[in-house]
């Protein structure tokens, strides 16, 4: 049965690791809607349905042809997502414990925004830009950027152009199911032209939605996308549409799965106990804490999420 972080943390007993999943809720803007397989290894293999099996009619006396469908074997590669924490020990006799309390929510706040990031547009073969550590994409998993093609990709300008709601209505329709279980994620911009453009289409009718943003669309939730943990833009103007140059972006909807496992978009976390919280060790000048888990994405359908793409900011 697949778990929200809050239900993995009632599952804690040690209060560090109930701290690192608070502060994993709070500094992330994706994860309180994941819920995570539970798994154990690095990689999660599982039956990817392509065709449903076969149905029809039978008369008295007679039975079912049954078919089985088409069922494909697929992999999802998992990360070791987290980091290590040193806390000084003259930080430590001038400020007490809150010197290493500090330090490690520093940590998991980054490791949160780290985590939104890669979920968009996590890719192990991009080499590390300015302000991330060197080995930042080395054993990420794959983002939904790199997921999302044909007709989950949904180009409405041919060289890009400022949201539409229009351009919005198509994506949602590339989502399965009602729009009440769908998520928009986009950056704030994307979102102030998006409520602009809902109010210039009322003609007048939502006078009362002048001057505010938008937090849903048709009943699906927008979430504004914001910085990642090296205070660069998740969700920046820097991609490129016909001949738009680099100065287009993207929006996603997102079905995400619940309790059920292979459903919707989903989390795999690979560790048997989810999420590790080792230390603190002495190293006398100073005190180590390592928090890390085995986790990835599962996109499970081929119609659960769908990206938007040459969107301008005007």
């Amino acid at each position: 049965m697949a778990l929200t972080l809050l239900q993995m943390k009632a599952q804690f007993q040690d209060p560090m690791r109930q701290g690192v999943v608070d502060m994993l809720w709070q500094s992330s803007r994706v994860l309180q809607f994941v819920y995570f397989i539970e798994n154990q290894g690095l990689s999660y293999a599982y039956a990817r349905r392509t065709a449903l099996p076969g149905v029809g009619f039978r008369t008295l006396n007679s039975t079912f042809n049954p078919t089985a469908g088409v069922i494909n074997p697929a992999v999802e590669q998992l990360a070791i997502l987290g980091g290590k924490i040193q806390t000084d020990s003259i930080a430590l006799a001038l400020k007490g414990p809150r010197a290493r309390t500090n330090e490690i929510a520093g940590m998991i706040e980054a490791a949160g925004k780290f985590f939104d990031k890669n979920f968009f547009v996590g890719d192990p073969s991009v080499a590390a830009t300015a302000g991330q550590n060197a080995n930042a994409n080395i054993g990420a998993f794959y983002g939904l950027r790199k997921r999302l093609a044909g007709t989950q990709l949904i180009t409405p300008f041919t060289n890009g152009g400022v949201v539409t709601t229009d351009a919005i209505n198509l994506l949602l329709d590339a989502v399965e199911g009602d729009n009440g279980s769908k998520v928009l994620f986009m950056n704030r911009t994307n979102r102030r032209n998006l409520s602009a453009a809902k109010v210039g289409a009322a003609k007048g009718s939502q006078v009362v939605d002048v001057g505010l943003q938008l937090a849903e669309y048709n009943g699906a939730k927008i979430v504004e996308v914001f910085k990642d943990e090296a205070e660069q833009e998740i969700m920046p103007f820097n991609e490129v549409c016909g001949t738009s140059g680099a100065a287009c972006s993207s929006i996603y909807c997102v079905k995400f799965g619940q309790g059920i496992d292979e459903r919707g978009v989903q989390g795999i976390t690979g560790l048997p106990e989810k999420i590790q919280a080792a230390g603190p060790f002495n190293f006398g000048e100073y005190l180590q804490d390592v928090v890390q888990m085995v986790a990835g994405i599962g996109v499970f359908g081929g119609y659960v999420a769908a990206r938007l793409q040459g969107i301008k900011a005007q």
